[in-house]
């Protein structure tokens, strides 16, 4: 369960939350299971965060510093994740149905079981991105102009040309 005081600060807005973890720089922010659906938290910094099984539907997290996060199982159905910082961080079981991922770094991030279901990841960096497979990327709306690491790309142009 999450952290009741840290799903607190966070609801309060972003700048709040952004001062409160530049003072407090060696706190893990717990916000696993939190119900964030519909709020507007671009900006915020996420980084090194627990959001196990957070609710995000239809979140603004646009511009989120989510490096190093745990968002396993976190539901960001229908969310705004448009140039968000995933570096590093599990998305595995993730739930992205409809999400526009536009500009974002996956960069590293654990993609095992990731539900992509007729989401937008154009101009994204999946480079270093692991366990991202052929059933999951079927069901991506688009793909175009994004940065695929090692024989990734020539396989997704050969299995799905129309998502580059």
């Amino acid at each position: 369960m999450a952290n009741q005081e840290h799903v607190k600060l966070l609801k309060s807005g972003v700048e709040n939350w952004n001062k409160w973890r530049a003072e407090n720089p060696d706190i893990t922010p717990d916000l696993g299971w939190a119900s964030l659906n519909g709020l507007n938290l671009a900006g915020a910094n996420l980084a090194n965060a627990n959001l196990k099984l957070a609710f995000c539907k239809e979140t603004n997290l646009t511009d989120v510093n989510f490096s190093n996060a745990t968002l396993y199982g976190t539901n960001l159905e229908s969310a705004i994740v448009q140039n968000v910082n995933f570096e590093n961080a599990v998305l595995e079981g993730a739930h992205m149905k409809n999400a526009d991922l536009s500009g974002s770094n996956l960069s590293g991030a654990n993609l095992k079981l990731a539900n992509f279901y007729n989401a937008t990841i154009e101009n994204a960096d999946l480079s270093g991105s692991t366990k991202l497979t052929k059933d999951q990327l079927s069901e991506l709306k688009s793909l175009r102009g994004s940065k695929l690491g090692g024989n990734s790309a020539d396989k997704i142009a050969n299995d799905f040309p129309d998502l580059l």
